[in-house]
C-alpha cells in the first residue's frame, strides 16, 4: 500500500487547524477529518484508517474517552493514535496507550513525520 493509499483521520474542533493539518497530509495521504468525536468511530469503521489525529478537547473532553474506547475494541486497537494538543498531559496520553504526543503548535512537518513514523 502506497501512502497515497494510505488514510489517516484528523479529529480537532478548531477549523482552521483541521484544515491546515489537512492540506499538508493530503499530498501524501487520503485524508478524513472530524470536528468532534462522535464521528471518529463511524469513519474508522467505513474506512482502513492507518493512524488518529486527535485532539482530546479540554482537559475532562470527550477524546480522552475516544483513545480509551479505540484502544478497548480489538477492530481497533491496533491504529496508532497521535495525540496533539495543546494540553501538557503526555503521561495520560502514554498509559491510554497513544503512539505518539504533540504539543501544540505542531508544525504540519513534524505532524507528517510523526505519523510516518507510527505507521
Amino acid at each position: 500500500m502506497t501512502s497515497a493509499e494510505q488514510a489517516i483521520l484528523i479529529v480537532d474542533n478548531d477549523d482552521s487547524t483541521r484544515e491546515l493539518y489537512q492540506r499538508a497530509l493530503s499530498q501524501s495521504y487520503q485524508v478524513y477529518t472530524a470536528s468532534d468525536e462522535q464521528n471518529i468511530l463511524d469513519i474508522v469503521h467505513q474506512h482502513a484508517i492507518q493512524a488518529v489525529v486527535l485532539e482530546p478537547g479540554p482537559p475532562n473532553g470527550r477524546g480522552w474517552n475516544v483513545v480509551s474506547e479505540l484502544k478497548r475494541n480489538p477492530n481497533t486497537s491496533a491504529i496508532p493514535i497521535i495525540i496533539c494538543t495543546a494540553q501538557d498531559e503526555r503521561r495520560r496520553g502514554q498509559a491510554l496507550g497513544a503512539s505518539a504526543y504533540l504539543v501544540k503548535p505542531v508544525l504540519p512537518t513534524l505532524l507528517l513525520q510523526a505519523i510516518q513514523l507510527v505507521i
